[in-house]
């Protein structure tokens, strides 16, 4: 059965008495995250196999996860699989079922996870790692893949932080690399083998699984070629609780080819493929009356490039009174122009990333944003009447000297400058400063973290530079330390995250739960220093012999070149093809004509 049926404590409780759920429910806070019941929900009784999808987070930025909804909506509706879910949950939720011995269970039939076929997480990002074994452990499932036998769930990771998988490799059974949507079928099939052996055979032989120990070659990174002649999800889950993205959302783009050289994702969701405009306003107008949301936020890496994003947000105003366009990402080369098209009958904040603060890191990073096309874009945004801006800027970028620091300060104060002239008085101004983390598979990807002692430096320049009437916002230099440590670990450094959840980390991208002593502790423990990675003249990358992404080692290192001597490279979209080795075998770039 497909439909919007809710569960509730007392009905559709596989694994719960009467009210037991309910009373746990009380002794914790927004109970809603563990109830399930939301509208669009799938309920299929019987169906086989069973699978379970997470997100290692709480629900509220879990649900918003549009990966997660694409693998929900089609496993529901177009496999024979029973797709359920479940979300880490809070520390006060893990410490009443550790007391009461209760088992982690899915929304859809309040089932133990345990008992699923394959257990699916879309891992995001390095600090959601701990949570990973959290969830592991709370669901009754050995932490390593080695200790799991015939009763036990496939564990199979993939996203965006699969780039490396070596720090999870040795708790995961398997690994997708890349984009998923066209392999989904072939998974449901491997899974009715007779034996887990036997299944795991069959998962080893879908293009883009990489298996820890089994696997002789790395996997390639797998592409959705039918982008654009695919539908979003129409259906999605819609959360009982407010979530972190509250709004309708249509990806209408996917891929990037700017060039950014610390960009992971530029380089993990190429080529650029483009969705129809007439695909995208009946996607927003389906969406509109299946969630209740007012807002429709048109999804992409920089939604100002696609190439109808005119047409379609004068079509999607049209559909119903009061209904609100976002644009998540907007690049400054485009924004002014954009936030023409864009400002009418709106209001609110603009978010634009110039990312560094002088002209010649701009262009050692291939940001190629001048400073007349800062100006321009911040006037633009005042004079359309939005009253928020927030400029992001990056700090600890290889090349990166005080007098670059210093530029994000001067940057500020035009913008000051200019509120005050257009707004008068009406705008707030906020800069949010993170830390650079070098990342796998980009041009970067060798370069050293600038270190912690580098980072509290260039953030107190800043704090003493920073003009009147900005709020200031600096990422956690203790936890990009961390995220440095993973980003680019090698075989063994699952070691570093087993010893840290096991001394107590949890929830590592939450200011409020996130403790570096526990991964200082760690790191003593397994021998592993934080923030190291000498790999500067490495024959072989850890993570080349796991993923392969398409993009050339030799295209990234000559990228690097090229950052040194601060030249840019185009974008290939509407420039020369800069033959990074990702298009060919049927896999191209697919744009609007």
């Amino acid at each position: 059965m497909n439909g919007h049926a809710p569960s509730s404590p007392d009905s559709c409780s596989e694994g719960w008495p009467p009210g037991e759920l309910a009373r746990l429910l009380a002794r914790v806070t927004r109970p809603g995250r563990y109830t399930g019941g939301e509208f669009n929900l799938r309920l299929k009784p019987g169906a086989s196999p069973r699978i379970v999808l997470s997100y290692p987070d709480v629900y509220e930025i879990g649900i918003s996860n549009p990966g997660l909804q694409i693998l929900y909506a089609h496993l529901s509706d177009a496999t024979p699989a029973a797709a359920e879910r479940a979300y880490c949950p809070w520390p006060d939720m893990a410490a009443q079922m550790r007391a009461h011995d209760v088992p982690l269970w899915t929304l859809e039939t309040m089932a133990p996870v345990a008992g699923c076929d394959l257990w699916g997480f879309t891992l995001p990002h390095e600090l959601t790692y701990t949570n990973v074994l959290e969830m592991l452990d709370l669901a009754g499932v050995p932490l390593h893949a080695a200790e799991r036998g015939e009763g036990h769930p496939i564990v199979l990771g993939g996203g965006p932080a699969v780039a490396n998988p070596w720090p999870l490799a040795p708790f995961f059974e398997a690994f997708f690399i890349g984009e998923v949507e066209h392999r989904l079928d072939e998974i449901v099939e491997a899974l009715a083998s007779p034996s887990r052996a036997r299944r795991l055979e069959a998962l080893a032989a879908v293009p883009g699984m990489w298996l820890p120990g089994v696997s002789e070659r790395p996997a390639q990174r797998q592409v959705f070629t039918a982008f654009s002649s695919t539908s979003p999800v129409l259906r999605p889950v819609v959360p009982v609780l407010e979530a972190v993205h509250d709004r309708a959302i249509v990806e209408v783009m996917r891929g990037c080819t700017a060039g950014c050289r610390f960009c992971q994702a530029g380089m993990w969701y190429r080529p650029v493929r483009e969705r129809p405009v007439d695909m995208v306003v009946e996607a927003a107008a389906q969406l509109l009356r299946e969630t209740g949301c007012d807002e429709v936020s048109l999804l992409s890496l920089s939604s100002c490039d696609y190439s109808g994003v005119e047409q379609a947000l004068r079509r999607i105003r049209a559909l119903q009174p009061g209904v609100r366009v976002s644009l998540p990402s907007l690049r400054i080369d485009s924004a002014a122009e954009s936030l023409g098209r864009f400002a009418a009958d709106q209001r609110g904040s603009v978010t634009l990333a110039p990312e560094a603060g002088t002209q010649e890191l701009r262009d050692a990073i291939n940001k190629g944003v001048d400073d007349a096309q800062f100006e321009e874009a911040v006037r633009a945004t005042f004079s359309g009447g939005f009253t928020g801006l927030k400029l992001y800027f990056m700090i600890g970028l290889p090349g990166e000297t005080d007098a670059d620091v210093a530029g994000i300060a001067r940057m500020a104060g035009t913008a000051v400058r200019l509120a005050k002239d257009i707004a008068r008085g009406r705008a707030r101004l906020t800069v949010a400063v993170s830390s650079y983390v070098p990342k796998a598979h980009t041009p970067f990807q060798l370069e050293p973290f600038a270190g912690e002692a580098v980072l509290r430096r260039r953030q107190q320049l800043l704090r003493e530079a920073m003009p009147r009437g900005v709020r200031v916002n600096f990422h956690d230099v203790a936890t990009s330390l961390v995220e440095a440590t993973l980003a680019r670990g090698g075989l063994g450094s699952h070691h570093l995250v087993e010893e840290a959840w096991r001394r107590g980390a949890r929830f590592d991208g939450w200011s409020e739960h996130f403790r570096v002593p526990l991964w200082e502790a760690a790191a003593v423990a397994t021998g592993i220093e934080l923030g190291t990675a000498d790999l500067d003249g490495a024959v072989s990358l850890p993570w080349e012999s796991a993923v392969a992404v398409g993009a050339s080692r030799s295209f990234l290192s000559d990228e690097r070149a090229r950052g040194a001597r601060g030249e840019l490279t185009d974008d290939c979209r509407d420039g020369l093809c800069s033959s990074c080795g990702v298009c060919g075998g049927g896999v191209e770039m697919d744009v609007l004509a």
